[in-house]
């Protein structure tokens, strides 16, 4: 798994419930209040920590840590713009293969020290090791640094890559702390229990029960407006999963949980002082069609047509997520740059499926109540995992397939086994997914013919030279526009021939005692990103004048 194709196979899990983005209560925040400083924010996360250090994180709640101390040269902004957050500035050539970063002169680590290019080289030294296999493995991969001043460094890519700025994104380590380390002994530092950074809070506080993290009283982010967070402190109190969490905040014991299921979503919205909040994602929810030589079913582009024109989306997300996400046409949202408006749908409608099917000669010509056609029954399996919400969709998608004359048997398992002997071994005839993206909306992984075979994220096995070539070439440019020109044709074919239904896009969903104040409603990629602005975040009021 890597960075550059950031892409973890889930399953269609009975995920998130919570109010809708429309429907979510403002901002979080009374606008005619004014936030004043103090006071603390803690959260029910489940697990416990292992490495409080970004570049070998174990856990969810390392993952927290590192969003709350650490920071990169870059970050994504509310509108899922990659923009400078370490560095004051960068800038590419016009080829887009060599990238300058320039330092901010008042980012410090949390010990006061100056954040330099040698942080950077670091950092990028340790993902560059070959014994590095964590997620951002694939990142750097053949890239030249250089350290042109003391705050500036020079980035040469082997060749254009266009979403290498979200590479940069990777949070930095202090090189005046680790590094005479390398990577074999980054494990066993002092450093990964008591972590210095340069985010907005630092560890003060660790053990078996919780994390505390307390403000950094200089911090670059929030100038000039002021000089630190408003929060004194976050604190990460561990607990077995959510619903546990969600159990101590209804006691007062807690301030916010996230990640919440349908059921502790319905529970959640009993809860006296507390609002539910729903963070789109890029995490969709698809049906996979086999069309390996060896899977005839799904050979006639009409039978793939009538199969999306015949599922009940609307009644999948509710039943899946309880309503809680946004129905999906192509791998990427309608709010992503990369969407495109002019590609093939296919509303619901089980008249039109028939009609596909008996114009292509699907029928059932030798009376067993399946359709057929020269010899080919259009009968299959669909497989998926078995959580409730997971399997409630697969019934779903059953019972509209056999609507139009198809049979359908639905094969639920445990998620590891779907994941490890099913989807990565290709072995299934349809397979209903989730995947979780990260922010560039790249679709090389799904569709190029090199990712086909495990572990690529190609999971139909369609592809076509046209489709290569325009993926490679959007890899080829930064140019937003240039890629997206690029993409259009891609998904304009993928809509056409559908090796791929996508089904919908999940929420994040997020409870909060209404104490906690600021949090801004945002697109996020990754679990941990529900702190993207956590430094504005506030549980005290200013008095009114």
């Amino acid at each position: 798994m890597t960075r550059r194709d950031k892409l973890v196979v889930v399953a269609l899990v009975a995920l998130l419930a919570a109010t809708s983005l429309a429907a979510i209560v403002g901002e979080g925040s009374d606008r005619s209040a004014l936030p004043a400083y103090g006071g603390s924010y803690v959260e029910g996360v489940a697990g416990v920590p292992q490495y409080l250090n970004p570049v070998i994180a174990a856990t969810s709640v390392d993952q927290d840590v590192a969003q709350l101390v650490f920071s990169g040269l870059t970050r994504y902004d509310r509108g899922g713009t990659i923009v400078a957050d370490l560095a004051s500035a960068f800038r590419t050539d016009d080829a887009g293969k060599v990238w300058t970063f320039d330092i901010r002169p008042d980012a410090f680590w949390h010990d006061g020290a100056d954040v330099t290019s040698d942080d950077v080289l670091y950092t990028v030294g340790l993902l560059q090791d070959r014994a590095y296999v964590g997620p951002y493995a694939d990142a750097f991969r053949g890239v030249k640094l250089e350290r042109l001043g003391w705050k500036t460094v020079r980035f040469t890519l082997p060749d254009v890559y266009g979403p290498f700025a979200d590479s940069t994104t990777v949070p930095l380590l202090p090189a005046h702390l680790l590094g005479a380390v390398p990577y074999a002994e980054l494990a066993r530092q002092p450093f990964n229990a008591r972590p210095i950074g340069t985010g907005p809070f630092r560890v003060t506080e660790a053990d078996g029960r919780q994390i505390v993290l307390s403000r950094m009283d200089d911090f670059y982010r929030v100038k000039p407006e002021r000089t630190r967070a408003y929060l004194d402190q976050v604190v990460l109190r561990f607990f077995r999963d959510p619903s546990e969490a969600l159990a101590a905040l209804a006691r007062g014991e807690v301030d916010g949980v996230g990640g919440l299921t349908p059921i502790d979503a319905q529970r959640a919205r009993t809860l006296k002082n507390v609002s539910l909040y729903s963070l789109p994602t890029n995490d969709f929810t698809a049906l996979f069609l086999n069309l390996r030589p060896d899977k005839a079913v799904f050979r006639d582009r009409a039978v793939r047509q009538a199969i999306a024109t015949a599922i009940d989306r609307a009644r999948i997300l509710q039943l899946a997520v309880d309503g809680r996400g946004t129905l999906a046409d192509e791998v990427v949202p309608q709010t992503s740059w990369a969407y495109v408006k002019d590609v093939a749908r296919y509303p619901r409608s089980l008249v039109d499926a028939k009609a596909l099917l008996d114009a292509a000669d699907w029928k059932d010509h030798d009376g067993d109540g399946v359709r057929d056609k020269g010899g080919v029954s259009l009968t299959f399996t669909l497989t998926t995992s078995d959580e409730p919400g997971r399997y409630a969709a697969g019934v779903q998608v059953v019972e509209d397939l056999r609507a139009i004359g198809m049979r359908v048997e639905l094969r639920a398992m445990p998620l590891a086994e779907a994941v490890d002997t099913v989807a990565r071994q290709r072995t299934f005839d349809a397979l209903l997914i989730g995947i979780s993206r990260s922010g560039d909306p790249d679709p090389y992984e799904f569709f190029h013919s090199s990712r086909a075979r495990d572990p690529g994220h190609n999971f139909s096995g369609y592809s076509t030279l046209p489709i290569d070539r325009s993926l490679e070439a959007a890899r080829r440019t930064f140019d937003q526009a240039k890629r997206r020109e690029l993409y259009a044709p891609v998904f304009q074919q993928i809509a056409t021939e559908v090796p791929v239904v996508f089904l919908y896009f999940s929420d994040y969903l997020y409870a909060l005692n209404r104490s906690v104040q600021g949090i801004k409603i945002a697109a996020i990629d990754d679990p941990t990103k529900r702190l993207w602005n956590i430094e504005d975040w506030y549980v005290r009021i200013a008095p009114r004048r």
